[in-house]
């Protein structure tokens, strides 16, 4: 039994930004609308709300079977977001793939490496030796 002032949000289930795959896409969540502003609490600073609606997340497979769902149970609700998909970034081909860029793991190293484009056209220049440096030398 659910209080009476507990209402729905359903929405679609947010798409990682992280993750590349469309395991997720196309799912509905149904989540409980807060009932109460957070508040502070004095001790610790933290804020929260002691709402237990706030942790119950269910998900469907399309946004009919959540509205059914509230329906059936009569719970007030309303739809956030559309039923869109976000459609991933293409890949590129190998052929449209950048430039590698440096052949040392750390990062693009101009003046080390005959690879990188900013580097190639400084090849006339002398490279400095790491060993010969200022910033690794004992000398005073």
């Amino acid at each position: 039994m659910l209080p009476p002032d507990a209402w729905a949000i359903i929405e679609p289930v947010p798409l990682r930004v992280n993750q590349s795959g469309r395991a997720h896409a196309g799912l509905w969540r149904l989540r409980f609308g807060p009932r109460w502003v957070p508040r502070a609490d004095p001790l610790t600073g933290w804020t929260g709300g002691g709402d237990p609606l706030g942790q119950i997340e269910l998900r469907f497979a399309n946004r009919d079977a959540a509205e059914l769902y509230c329906r059936r149970a009569t719970i007030p609700f309303e739809i956030r977001g559309s039923s869109e998909v976000r459609r991933p970034a293409m890949p590129c081909l190998t052929s449209e793939a950048p430039p590698r860029l440096c052949c040392s793991p750390t990062g693009p190293h101009a003046l080390r490496c005959s690879d990188y484009p900013i580097g190639a056209h400084r090849e006339t220049r002398a490279r400095p030796d790491a060993a010969s440096h200022s910033a690794f030398s004992f000398a005073g």
